[in-house]
């Protein structure tokens, strides 16, 4: 039976490879309107965009959690043959990223900025990049659908998920500060490989049982 430990782990430790690949791409836009947003010495509004921001991440990844896990609740047996054989392929195309294969990006940055002069334009960029189409996110999906379990272990995945990209979010509150921007990518593509070779293992040796 699988415990709670499993999915806040596991999702906190992909979670941190999102950041350098997910996020960054982001960065500019979420720099320009927080900065704009805290012009005039006060680094309130500045926190106040950021703690949007991060309000509509979180509200995005709670959502994909419970339906998520709804979904592979559901689906039963059937997910769990699914979720391994995915599990195993973004695995790859995740340590190929580490590696330095350049990967498409889908524009949910651009799709955001198209509702900027909206009053909720904070939690909607928070949102949208919280559910960016890249490896790391794909992975998350198609592990908890290969644990098929309950809506409860995709919640406890996907909010430990959410606090580990986070932390890649917070020093913009910081008078706007991105803290060495270069290393933590290196970091990033390092962690992905490590991290996409752990879910590879846990993908094979799930598919071996399978058989």
């Amino acid at each position: 039976m699988n415990t709670l430990i499993d999915p806040i782990l596991n999702g906190f430790m992909l979670g941190m490879t999102t950041g350098p690949y997910c996020l960054t791409a982001c960065f500019p836009m979420v720099l320009s309107v927080a900065l704009a947003e805290g012009e005039g010495g006060s680094s309130s509004q500045t926190w106040l965009f950021v703690g949007k921001f991060i309000g509509g991440r979180f509200l995005a990844y709670l959502a994909f959690g419970v339906a998520i896990g709804l979904l592979g609740s559901r689906l039963g047996g059937m997910s769990h043959r699914i979720g391994t054989f995915a599990m195993i392929f973004m695995s790859i195309i995740l340590i190929g990223y580490g590696l330095g294969v350049r990967l498409p990006r889908v524009g949910m940055c651009r799709m955001a900025g198209r509702t900027e002069s909206h009053r909720f334009f904070p939690v909607i960029l928070g949102a949208l990049t919280g559910l960016n189409v890249c490896p790391p996110f794909l992975l998350a999906i198609t592990y908890t659908l290969h644990k098929a379990v309950t809506p409860a272990f995709g919640i406890c995945f996907f909010m430990s998920f959410f606090i580990a990209t986070t932390l890649y979010i917070l020093p913009v509150g910081i008078a706007g500060h991105i803290p060495h921007r270069d290393i933590m990518a290196r970091m990033g593509r390092v962690a992905a490989v490590v991290v996409g070779a752990v879910f590879f293992y846990q993908g094979v040796s799930a598919a071996l049982m399978l058989v």
